[in-house]
């Protein structure tokens, strides 16, 4: 029994040594994380740790080889993504110039890449104007001159890093590029200056979109036609048609609380405000045959030039009887 109590102690005093001295080794190896857990190293093949390429880079890692991180580093001597310099020598059919044979730089002729397949690719290849934009192949590239807010502009024709190769110059030399007038910022999520909703409307945000959109039993439709808010004395009426056909009108009754965020109308038969819909085959289905359907305003300024947000859901009954169930109803838009 002595024995056996000695030979445990001595296992137990081995065990309590050897995780004494792994933890000596954690921390002088600096391996600990705030967890007080042992992460993977820098040699696992794995990308983690915060590295930026595999085993490499971040806080922890040793740096990447920069003739292998995918990335123009002009500043290092490349001529090329990971080429040229100290690098090795660029691949003629990869080197950021229009070779002869080339229809466009790195594309066409024999490298087996149309040129349009480098929009995207954050390069300044093929028949691009600037990095991305421009030429026959890619999206137009901004100026602050547009009407537009592109690029990284936070407000129309304002707000953006022009002295990036984003930007292509005005045709016209008398505009200057610069930031927006104080207050101006029209991707923050919040409705401030002039905006007539959140981030779109006034003078110098994009023109607010105008959506409406419901399912009719079960099937997705949008308003791609026509959508329209009018103001008919108190009476707000909403309404837009599909491509196909379909159609539907919200006729709303002022509520007793008045046009305020989270007024809430009730389309019935014995409310005076109705919700009607036509499916593309022209069969109509209204609240004023039966069901009913509850609208919500989320938002409104409730006046021609104004702005109104709202959802609706319920259910529409036809001249017959049939039920037409309405969804996910939802409108934006201006007020005319």
């Amino acid at each position: 029994m002595l024995r056996k109590i000695s030979f445990s102690m001595k296992k137990i005093g081995s065990l309590a040594f050897a995780s004494a001295l792994m933890m000596l080794l954690v921390v002088a190896t600096g391996c600990l994380n705030d967890d007080n857990k042992i992460p993977e190293n820098c040699y696992d093949g794995i990308l983690n740790n915060g590295e930026e390429l595999v085993d490499c880079g971040g806080s922890i890692c040793p740096p990447c080889d920069p003739c292998e991180n995918g990335q123009y580093d002009a500043l290092l001597g490349e001529t090329w993504v990971d080429c040229g310099g100290e690098c090795d020598p660029c691949d003629p059919s990869f080197n950021g110039v229009q070779d002869p044979g080339e229809t466009g730089i790195d594309c066409g002729g024999d490298t087996g890449v149309a040129c349009g397949e480098l929009c995207g690719d954050g390069l300044l290849n093929g028949l691009e104007q600037g990095v991305d934009c421009g030429g026959p192949d890619c999206e137009p590239c901004p100026t602050c001159c547009d009407d537009l807010m592109n690029g990284d502009e936070i407000g129309v024709d304002c707000g953006g890093n022009y002295d990036s190769n984003i930007y292509l110059p005005c045709d016209n030399p008398n505009v200057t590029c610069g930031p927006c007038p104080a207050g101006v910022n029209c991707t923050n999520g919040i409705m401030d200056g002039d905006e007539l909703y959140i981030d779109c409307g006034g003078a110098n945000c994009p023109e607010c979109e105008a959506i409406l959109t419901w399912k009719a039993n079960g099937t997705a439709l949008v308003a791609e036609v026509s959508v329209t808010a009018e103001l008919d004395g108190t009476t707000l009426n909403v309404g837009g048609l599909t491509a196909t056909g379909a159609g539907i009108a919200l006729v709303l009754e002022q509520p007793i609380t008045g046009w305020i965020d989270g007024a809430q109308v009730q389309c019935s038969m014995a409310s005076g405000s109705s919700c009607s819909y036509a499916d593309p085959a022209a069969n109509g289905y209204s609240t004023n045959f039966g069901g009913g359907v509850t609208v919500e305003i989320s938002y409104i300024d409730a006046q021609p030039g104004g702005f109104v947000v709202g959802t609706f859901v319920g259910t529409v009954v036809g001249m017959t009887g049939e039920s037409m169930n309405i969804a996910q109803g939802a409108f934006q838009m201006a007020i005319q």
